[in-house]
């Protein structure tokens, strides 16, 4: 025989020793040569068990991370708003300011009067004797007769 050949029954035999002694081992203590069904079924369900809670861990991290984004987005939007608005009541005060009102007369070529005049309302004769003027007369309407 090949030297080769030697070295590899001589490795089969030692190997074939070391798991026949761990099988009977395992046979002395009491305990099945192999792993039983019934105790992968345990580990497989904590295995499944850590992945879900992992998966569900990671999609909820990943949701709050997708809201924080967002969050970030409107508060942005916000301040711009905030800015706009700020410099649309300048712009409203400038444009109701009396200098501007002034400047916008002579563009549609208004004249300013010095002197007002203002028109009253005169009542008929018969409505002024009346006994007891009623509140609509003190306010120079139309009046009810009795």
């Amino acid at each position: 025989m090949d030297g080769q050949a030697k070295i590899n029954i001589q490795f089969m035999r030692a190997y074939s020793r070391q798991t026949s002694d761990v099988s009977f081992t395992r046979q002395k203590k009491g305990l099945p040569s192999e792993l039983a069904g019934s105790v992968h079924m345990p580990l497989l369900g904590v295995l499944m068990a850590v992945f879900v809670i992992g998966g569900c861990y990671l999609y909820y991290v990943n949701r709050s991370a997708v809201q924080g984004y967002h969050l970030r987005t409107l508060e942005k939007e916000i301040s711009t708003l905030k800015q706009e608005n700020a410099e649309l009541k300048i712009s409203e005060a400038d444009l109701r300011s009396l200098y501007r009102i002034e400047a916008s007369g002579e563009e549609l070529h208004m004249q300013k009067f010095d002197t007002v005049t203002y028109l009253e309302e005169r009542t008929p004769a018969s409505l002024a004797t009346s006994d007891r003027p009623s509140q609509d007369q003190s306010l120079g309407g139309p009046v009810a007769l009795k």
